[in-house]
């Protein structure tokens, strides 16, 4: 069953009123029964020192007096006395039981038995006074009292619950508004929430709603640009493969044809790894905010398997591969992604850096693992290397990359917590690109 907030909150409030209808009753009662308890229980006392009174020189008073009426003999039950002298009883009430209701002692004595709220009062030449009072009496006088106090809140109960009912779907209509303006909007109208009067309680969701279709457009943007990136790159990789494919079948020169046949492999490979790297941003992106976390990378053995998996490439644009790091190091990041990211550093430095010699080293710094990838040209200043973030963007148009290796490596750093940075090369340190990742403990 669905969970409904206003028929949590109609039950909640129900059983809030009746609970307290319930407790008020009963604290009402007991209030009301303690104060007419002891507020009787004084006129019981009061009452017999005053019958004392008319039984004096040991005439007691007429018996007569003591007789109710037909129209008063409901009021027997109520209040009653007794008579006693010598242990006889010399005048009592009409149909009052014939033995004493408490024991007849030296001492004024107050008693509560068989339902009669009873009070002795001796007096002289061994005579006693018992004067009683119904204890029915007293808790139908209660009833009849927290009653009518509490009537008025029970018939008002229903009226209440309307009332409350009327109130709980006033005061949620802002959700509903704002259900009824999500539901009217189109797929393609991502703008924020601007209509309705704003509500202290929805303000959080509307603004947690604004931010998530402000992440949508802008992610949707973006892949609206890599789509058209894309999509121009592969129309002119396309173009190329088929101009030097025409051009191989045109020729009739054998060594044209071969030069044809070398710019055509070199488009192919140049389209391989767009591919290649297109992929990776197609798994890479989806992956945002749920990274694996956990894993841990040997930097060492990291970066020994990228750079031997790279000598062909360093040979090929006359680059030496070193690797500095001697003791293993440890990065909390998979081995995947630091591969990932090390063989695009590296690939970029073979590609673009003058001929020479490239190293990677690693140290720890604190909570931090610093990566340093170095080589022998002359680096990247700031703005370049934040343009060069950017996907198909390229340091030299002649090149087989495609431009997206330094978006794939700021992608992948950004969901591992790490950061990448470029040095200049100046006269005490060449250039290098730094990569900075959260460490992780070495395994024992």
């Amino acid at each position: 069953m669905t969970f409904s907030i206003r028929r949590f909150l109609v039950a909640a409030i129900l059983m809030v009123i009746i609970g307290g209808g319930l407790l008020l009753a009963f604290l009402t009662y007991r209030t009301i029964y303690h104060e007419l308890d002891e507020q009787y229980d004084a006129e019981l006392v009061q009452s017999a020192h005053l019958l004392a009174g008319f039984w004096q020189d040991g005439h007691p008073p007429e018996a007569s007096l003591s007789v109710l009426d037909n129209q008063e003999s409901r009021y027997l039950r109520y209040f009653i006395y007794q008579l006693w002298q010598d242990g006889e009883l010399v005048s009592a009430s009409e149909g009052f039981p014939g033995t004493p209701l408490v024991a007849l002692n030296d001492q004024p004595h107050y008693e509560e038995a068989r339902g009669w709220h009873a009070y002795s009062l001796p007096l002289s030449n061994r005579r006693w006074l018992i004067l009683a009072e119904s204890d029915y009496a007293r808790h139908s006088m209660v009833k009849n009292v927290a009653g009518s106090l509490l009537a008025p809140y029970l018939i008002s109960v229903p009226f209440i619950m309307l009332l409350v009912w009327m109130a709980i779907r006033l005061g949620l209509s802002p959700l509903s508004d704002l259900v009824s303006s999500l539901s009217r909007r189109s797929p393609d109208n991502l703008k924020p929430l601007t209509d309705g009067r704003q509500v202290r309680e929805l303000e959080p969701v509307k603004n947690a709603i604004n931010e998530l279709l402000q992440r949508l457009e802008a992610g949707i943007e973006r892949e609206k640009r890599f789509t058209a990136d894309a999509a121009h790159e592969l129309r002119t990789l396309l173009m190329v493969l088929r101009l030097h494919a025409d051009n191989a079948l045109s020729l009739s020169d054998p060594r044209q044809q071969d030069e044809s046949l070398q710019k055509l492999q070199e488009a192919v490979g140049r389209a391989e790894r767009m591919l290649e790297q297109l992929l990776v941003l197609a798994r890479l992106d989806p992956a945002r905010g749920t990274p694996e976390h956990g894993a841990r990378a040997d930097i060492l053995r990291v970066a020994r398997d990228t750079l031997a998996s790279l000598v062909p490439l360093g040979d090929r644009f006359k680059q030496q591969l070193e690797l500095r790091l001697e003791a293993p190091l440890w990065a909390d990041i998979p081995e995947e992604a630091l591969q990932l990211v090390l063989r695009n550093l590296v690939d970029n430095a073979c590609r673009y850096a003058t001929p020479g010699v490239i190293s990677v080293d690693a140290e720890l710094r604190g909570d931090q693992v610093c990566i340093e990838v170095s080589d022998s040209g002359e680096g990247l200043d700031e703005e370049q290397w934040q343009r060069y973030f950017e996907r198909f963007s390229r340091g030299q148009s002649d090149t087989e990359g495609a431009g997206l290796g330094l978006s794939i490596v700021n992608g992948v750093l950004s969901l591992y917590g790490g950061s990448l940075t470029y040095r200049k090369r100046c006269a005490q340190s060449p250039a290098a690109a730094i990569v900075l990742l959260p460490a992780a403990h070495q395994e024992v």
